[in-house]
């Protein structure tokens, strides 16, 4: 009885060997049906994305060349103008007084000057009584035209096409002469300016064509040209500043806009370009692909470099006609036998 109870452990155990060979074999037969890509070149443009800013093409600041009371203000922050637009007026009152004290001594100068010429005339007049004479008329004419301007300075007038960005003053204050009042910009073109990190600048194209989206107007989109390219780095961020110009004809880009600049690059050479989710990443961090040779799988390392509209861009790692798996990758594994569909 001992002996038939060890044979029959025996059959058992040489039974269950058969069994786990029989399992290991057909998973050694077992096939995973996969979808692939043969590596070839292509011509790849990158477009790389920065934040931008509207600006004005030129800004100016207004002011009085005179000193007086703000006796009116007529425009706003944020209006458009046009040029000769009447702005602001101080009022005129001492002015119109110091004009006529210097019109009432300009007759008085010039009735002394005709007797006094009728006197030289007749050779009664020594020459330094008539020089006097005749220097006071000059200098009465002159004051004259000085209280002309000012009044006429009172007034103050847009001297361009533009948009008022700020107003500094109010009905009732006093201004000096060469305190700016308003900040008037011109708009008829903008500019947009991003900044750039230092391992991109050079790739910046001056007088290359970009996109621009501005989401304030519904994602609407321009063309423009790049047309500055700073060489000093900002000394916080390390980045350079450039600016494309845009057309304004409409004034609808108004200064302070935030927009996105898109700006496209050529590869100057062909690459290998893969769907962004055939690459994978190990547990050390690495990039890899499973490849198909000889009807197996098998994973390769690869260096990747930038994204495109296409896939991703590879640096190395595969060689042209190498099959790549796109499709069902997940269910492969180190020289499983793959079914290419």
């Amino acid at each position: 009885m001992k002996h038939l109870q060890i044979f029959r452990c025996v059959i058992l155990f040489l039974l269950a060997i058969a069994c786990s060979e029989n399992r290991k074999s057909d998973a050694d037969k077992r096939t995973v049906s996969v979808k692939t890509v043969e590596v070839r070149l292509a011509s790849e443009k990158i477009s790389h994305n920065y934040v931008g800013v509207v600006e004005e093409e030129s800004a100016s600041a207004l002011s009085f060349s005179i000193s007086g009371n703000v006796l009116n203000v007529y425009v706003a922050e944020g209006q458009k103008v046009s040029k000769g637009v009447l702005l602001a007026q101080v009022s005129t009152e001492n002015l119109q007084s110091s004009y006529s004290a210097a019109q009432a001594t300009l007759k008085q100068a010039e009735d002394a000057m005709a007797r006094m010429q009728m006197l030289y005339d007749n050779q009664s007049l020594p020459e330094i009584k008539y020089v006097e004479a005749k220097t006071k008329l000059e200098q009465s004419k002159s004051a004259v035209r000085i209280a002309e301007k000012n009044i006429s300075d009172s007034k103050l007038y847009a001297p361009f096409d533009g948009i008022i960005g700020k107003r500094l003053i109010d009905i009732g204050e006093n201004v000096i002469p060469g305190k700016p009042v308003f900040t008037l910009m011109k708009i008829s073109s903008v500019k947009i300016k991003f900044s750039v990190s230092e391992n991109e600048i050079s790739d910046i194209d001056k007088h290359g064509e970009a996109n621009v989206i501005v989401t304030a107007l519904g994602n609407k989109q321009f063309k423009g040209l790049i047309t500055e390219k700073t060489i000093a780095a900002n000394n916080i961020t390390h980045t350079y500043d450039a600016k494309i110009k845009l057309a304004n004809s409409s004034g609808e880009l108004i200064p302070g806009m935030v927009c996105r600049v898109l700006l496209n690059r050529n590869y100057n050479n062909e690459v290998f370009v893969l769907p962004n989710n055939s690459v994978l990443v190990s547990h050390d961090g690495q990039r890899f692909v499973w490849l198909v040779k000889n009807g197996c799988a098998t994973a390769k390392t690869v260096n990747i470099g930038e994204l495109t509209d296409s896939g991703v861009i590879v640096e190395s790692g595969l060689n042209i006609g190498d099959k790549v798996i796109v499709e069902g990758y997940h269910k492969v594994s180190e020289g499983m036998k793959v079914d290419e569909i």
